[in-house]
C-alpha cells in the first residue's frame, strides 16, 4: 500500500492545549478552537505533528464537521514511538483510522522512520506517510492479512487488542466512586472496563476520570446521544457489546464518526 501524497489544502497543527486533567481546555472548545480555523468544504486537510490525543481527535472533529476531507494526520513522535504525552504511536494510529483517516504518518528520527512505519505497517488499514525535511513521502508497504477475531482499540495512550468474544466485565456506573471503581476493575482479569451512561451528567462524570482507564473501554448506553456524548470526550477508541436497544443505524454512524467498535 503506497500513499500517493496530495497537496493540502488546508493544516491544522497543535495548539499546546489539552483536556482535564493534563490541562483545562473543555474538549468541545478545543473543537472550536480548529473548527474556526478550517474553511467548510476545502480539502485535502493536513492534521499535522500533533502530540496528544484529545487535540488529534478535536482537529479531527472539526474537520469531519467542516467535511474537509480527505484528512491525513502525521504525528511527532520520539525513536522509540511515542509522543511527548506518551501516546504509543500505534494507539494514535487506531484512533485516527477508527474516525475516517485517509492515511497516518510520523514525524520522527529520520533514521527511525523505515522500522517504527514498518511496525505500524502490520496491523495498519490506512496508507503510511512519513513527514521529514523535504515534506510527506508515502511509505510503501504490502497490507498484511488481518484476523476478523482480533479488534484494534486503543486508550488513550495505548494501543489494545479485543475479540468479539472479550469478556467486559461487570458495569460501572458513573457515581461518586467512579474513578474508584475504575481503579478497582483495572485489577480485575477481564479483557475491559465497561461504564454505563445513563443521562448527562454521566458524560461529564466520565469525562472527568476516563484518563484513569488503561485497558479496553465498553462504553454503554441505550439513548444514542448520550452514548455519543461519551464517545466525543473519550479520548481512546472504544467498543459496545450490543447489549444495548440501539438502532443499528446509529451504531454505524458512531462507528464511522468516532471509531466505535460494535461486537
Amino acid at each position: 500500500m503506497d500513499a500517493s501524497v496530495p497537496i493540502f489544502r488546508q493544516t491544522l497543527v497543535p495548539l499546546g492545549l489539552d483536556v482535564p486533567p493534563a490541562g483545562e481546555t473543555d474538549f468541545e472548545s478545543l473543537v472550536m478552537k480548529y473548527k474556526v480555523q478550517l474553511q467548510p468544504g476545502q480539502g485535502p486537510t493536513h492534521i499535522a505533528g500533533m502530540t496528544a490525543m484529545a487535540e488529534c481527535r478535536a482537529a479531527l472533529i472539526a474537520a469531519q464537521e467542516a467535511v474537509c476531507g480527505p484528512v491525513w494526520v502525521s504525528w511527532a513522535c520520539s525513536e522509540e514511538g511515542e509522543s511527548a504525552t506518551r501516546v504509543h504511536m500505534l494507539a494514535a494510529l487506531f484512533v485516527a483510522e477508527g474516525m475516517g483517516a485517509a492515511a497516518f504518518g510520523l514525524e520522527c528520527p529520520e533514521e527511525r522512520a523505515g522500522q517504527l512505519l514498518g511496525e505500524l505497517a502490520e496491523n495498519a488499514r490506512i496508507p503510511l506517510y512519513y513527514v521529514g525535511e523535504k515534506g510527506a513521502v508515502g511509505y510503501p508497504y504490502a497490507p498484511s492479512a488481518k484476523d476478523p477475531d482480533v479488534i484494534p482499540c486503543a486508550t488513550g495512550t495505548a494501543p489494545c487488542f479485543v475479540t468479539r468474544t472479550i469478556d467486559v466485565g461487570e458495569e460501572l456506573k458513573c457515581g461518586p466512586d467512579l474513578l474508584e471503581d475504575i481503579i478497582a476493575a483495572e485489577d480485575d482479569p477481564v479483557g475491559a472496563v465497561k461504564i454505563a451512561i445513563h443521562e448527562q451528567d454521566d458524560v461529564e462524570i466520565f469525562a472527568e476520570h476516563q484518563y484513569a482507564v488503561g485497558k479496553a473501554l465498553c462504553l454503554w448506553s441505550d439513548v444514542p446521544e448520550l452514548l455519543e456524548g461519551a464517545l466525543r470526550v473519550y479520548q481512546g477508541r472504544a467498543l459496545y457489546d450490543g447489549t444495548g436497544r440501539l438502532e443499528p443505524e446509529e451504531l454505524d454512524r458512531l462507528s464511522r464518526l468516532y471509531g466505535l467498535i460494535v461486537l
